[in-house]
C-alpha cells in the first residue's frame, strides 16, 4: 500500500489489471461492473483506456470477503462486448406523448431533462413521500454535472432502483446518470456504459416506449456499438414519443453533428435550444457542434463565453482545449485539459498536462519550434487508441495533422482502413482534409474510412 507522499502506483490496462488480481481479463471487466472493482478512465477518443492504482486495488480486495472465482469452463465468460443489438424494425411505433404543457414549459425554462418530471406519470412501483424527496435531490445532482454530484446520485439511485425495481423513473435516471459519467465523470467506459445499459434496458421493461431508455442506448449505439444508422433509429423514436424532452433533440444533433450532417443538426440544436435556453451544458456541445460544421469563430465565441460564466464545466474545457490545438495555441490546450481535469477529478490528467506544459516551455526556451510538445501529444494519443477495445484513431490522426507530420498521418489512416474503422469525427476529418487540400492520398484515405449516414438521404 502507499504511503503518505508516495506516488501511487499504476496499473496500465485491463490485461495488468487483472494480473494483478490473479483473474482473467473477462472476470476484471466484470468486476468494475458488478462488483466496483475501482478502475479509472483516461481520456481521449470515443473510447477511454483503463488504469488502476494499487492501493486502491489492495483496499477493494480486503474488503471482500472472498474474491469471487471465475465462471466455470462450461459457462459463457462475460466479456465488453455490445449486449445483442436492437433491431428497430421490432420497436413499437411511437404514441401520443404524454403532455404536462406547464410543467413541462417552466422545467425546459430552467434547462431541466424532462427525465426529472417522470413521477407525475404512473409506475408500478411508486415513492411514498421521503423516497421522492430523495429522488428528486438526486435528480439536481444528475443535472448539475459535476463528477462529486454524479457519483453521489448514482449512489442514491442505485439504492432506490434496488428498493424499487419497478419504478421506470429511477431505472430512466440511474441510466441517464451513468452514461453522464462518461463525460463528466472518471468512470471507465466499461463501467458506465455497462452500468447506462443496464438501466436502460431496465426501463424499457417496465415502459416499452421510455423515451429515455431509447435515447441512452442511442448514445451507446453510436458511440460505443459503432452503429449511426441504429443510434438514428432509437433517437427518432425517442423524440415521437417524448418531443418536449431536450435531451433527446440535443443528443441526437451531437451524433449528427459528428457524422457532419450540419442541417440535421442544427435543426436538432435548435429543438433543443427552445426546450432549455442557456443551458450551459447544451450550450457547450452546441459550441462545439459550430466547430464541427467549420463555423470556426462562433463556437470559439460561444465557448469562451460558457467557459468564463462555468469555468467548472469539463465538458466545455473538453472541446476549448481540441479547439485551441487546431489553432496552434499549445499553452492554450494545455491549460484547458488542466482545467477539465480538475472539474472531473482527474489526477492522472492533471500530471499529464502539468508536463506538457513544461515541455512546452521548455521548446520555447530551446527556440527551436514546437516539435517536442506535438511528439508528446502525438505519443500519447496513438498510445491511448491502441489500447481500446475498438480503437478510433480519428485523435492521433487529427493530432498528426495539426503538427504538420504528412507520413505519421498518412500511416495511421492506412492502419484505420486496415482495422476495417469507420469514423464520424466530422471536425476532425474537415480540418486534416483542409490542412492537406489537395492530396490525394489523404483525401482518398479519409474517403475510405466514412461511416454511413444517420439519417436517411
Amino acid at each position: 500500500m502507499a504511503q503518505v507522499g508516495e506516488p501511487a502506483r499504476r496499473i496500465e490496462g485491463w490485461k495488468s489489471i487483472a494480473a494483478y488480481l490473479g483473474r482473467d481479463r473477462s472476470t476484471a471487466i466484470r468486476w468494475s461492473r458488478e462488483r466496483g472493482l475501482p478502475v479509472h478512465a483516461l481520456p481521449g477518443g470515443r473510447s477511454r483506456s483503463v488504469y488502476a492504482l494499487a492501493h486502491e486495488l489492495d483496499a477493494w480486495i480486503s474488503g471482500q470477503e472472498t474474491l469471487p472465482p471465475d465462471p466455470a469452463p462450461s459457462e459463457p465468460s462475460p466479456t465488453p462486448s455490445p449486449a445483442p443489438a436492437i433491431d428497430p424494425l421490432a420497436l413499437p411505433r411511437p404514441a401520443p406523448p404524454r403532455r404536462w404543457p406547464i410543467v413541462l414549459g417552466a422545467l425546459a425554462l430552467l434547462g431541466v431533462s424532462i427525465a426529472a418530471i417522470g413521477w407525475i406519470g404512473p409506475s408500478a412501483d411508486r415513492l411514498d413521500t421521503a423516497t421522492h424527496a430523495r429522488f428528486v435531490a438526486a435528480r439536481d445532482d444528475v443535472a448539475m454535472r459535476s463528477a462529486p454530484r454524479l457519483h453521489a446520485a448514482i449512489a442514491t439511485l442505485t439504492r432506490l432502483a434496488q428498493a424499487h425495481p419497478g419504478n421506470v423513473e429511477v431505472q430512466e435516471a440511474l441510466a441517464e446518470a451513468w452514461l453522464l459519467t462518461r463525460e463528466f465523470g472518471s468512470a471507465s467506459d466499461t463501467l458506465s456504459i455497462g452500468r447506462a445499459r443496464a438501466a436502460a434496458a431496465a426501463a424499457r421493461a417496465i415502459d416499452p416506449r421510455s423515451a429515455v431508455a431509447d435515447r441512452v442506448d442511442g448514445v451507446i449505439a453510436y458511440w460505443w456499438d459503432g452503429k449511426p444508422q441504429l443510434a438514428g433509429e432509437l433517437f427518432r423514436r425517442a423524440i415521437g414519443h417524448a418531443p418536449g424532452d431536450p435531451l433527446a433533440h440535443l443528443w441526437y444533433a451531437n451524433i449528427l453533428a459528428d457524422n457532419g450532417e450540419d442541417p440535421a443538426a442544427q435543426r436538432e440544436f435548435d429543438a433543443a435550444r427552445t426546450l432549455a435556453p442557456g443551458a450551459p451544458w447544451l450550450l457547450a456541445d452546441y459550441g462545439w457542434g459550430l466547430w464541427s460544421a467549420g463555423r470556426t469563430a462562433q463556437a470559439q465565441a460561444l465557448l469562451t463565453t460558457v467557459a468564463t460564466q462555468y469555468p467548472t464545466l469539463a465538458s466545455v474545457h473538453d472541446a476549448l482545449s481540441v479547439t485551441a490545438l487546431a489553432e496552434g495555441d499549445l499553452a492554450g490546450y494545455a491549460r484547458h485539459l488542466a482545467a477539465r481535469a480538475r472539474a472531473r477529478g482527474e489526477p492522472e490528467l492533471i500530471t499529464y498536462s502539468t508536463a506538457l506544459q513544461r515541455t512546452i516551455d521548455s521548446d520555447r526556451r530551446a527556440g527551436n519550434g514546437p516539435a517536442a510538445t506535438y511528439a508528446v501529444i502525438l505519443s500519447r494519443a496513438v498510445a491511448i487508441t491502441q489500447n481500446d477495445d475498438s480503437p478510433d484513431h480519428s485523435w492521433p490522426a487529427f493530432v498528426a495533422a495539426v503538427a504538420g507530420d504528412r507520413a505519421t498521418l498518412l500511416a495511421i489512416l492506412n492502419n484505420a482502413r486496415a482495422r476495417g474503422e469507420r469514423w464520424g469525427s466530422a471536425g476532425f476529418v474537415r480540418r486534416i482534409r483542409a490542412r492537406f487540400a489537395g492530396d490525394r492520398a489523404i483525401d482518398a484515405a479519409l474517403t475510405a474510412l466514412v461511416q454511413p449516414r444517420i439519417e436517411p438521404a
